[in-house]
């Protein structure tokens, strides 16, 4: 649907929108980007979020160990993984996801994609509660884990959030929806 420079400069867009959005998410207090990319370092640096570099790609679920570790150290009470690939996510959502963690010591919150073959947020309370398993049913997997360690659970099925751009179809959905996410209005303006 588009060509690589485009496809780049979408990639940028969503990381801005995504970074924008964590940013006005009152429940956030620190956002980290993994990445060996150095635009999305000078993307995160606009956003005041702590980048952490990679020597090389080798994955998501490697990335997240990174921000884990990270985390962890910090003494993070909980995480939220957030792909950046979610232009429709407002603050709300974020917010919604944390609050619903208050008063649990082991709390799993998972929104699926539409597909339900993905994990497009995923709070883990604690930091570490299970290890993630993206790029591989990852839903089913992280529920499946946390059923299997007695955490508390919770689905969350709310539009905004599992509608990811993955797929030509999924950027053809993108485009008729009342966004003014710059990604999405970048996308309209590319695709004739």
């Amino acid at each position: 649907m588009l060509d690589i420079v485009k496809r780049v400069k979408l990639c940028e867009l969503l990381l801005d929108d995504t970074l924008t959005t964590l940013r006005n998410a009152y429940a956030i207090s620190e956002v980290i980007v993994v990445s060996s990319d150095r635009r999305a370092h000078g993307i995160s640096d606009k956003h005041g979020a702590r980048f952490l570099k990679e020597n090389e790609e080798r994955g998501v679920n490697k990335a997240i160990a990174i921000a884990d570790s990270y985390c962890n150290e910090a003494g993070a009470d909980a995480t939220i993984v957030i792909p950046q690939d979610l232009p429709l996510l407002v603050p709300y959502d974020i917010n919604m996801i944390c609050e619903s963690a208050k008063g649990y010591d082991k709390y799993m919150a998972i929104c699926p994609s539409l597909r339900y073959d993905g994990s497009n947020a995923l709070l883990r309370r604690p930091c570490m509660l299970i290890e993630t398993y993206y790029d591989n049913n990852s839903f089913d997997m992280h529920v499946k884990a946390a059923k299997e360690i007695g955490a508390n659970l919770k689905i969350i099925l709310l539009r905004r959030i599992m509608t990811d751009l993955d797929t030509v179809e999924d950027a053809e959905n993108l485009m008729n929806e009342p966004t003014m996410a710059r990604s999405v209005l970048y996308l309209r303006s590319q695709v004739k």
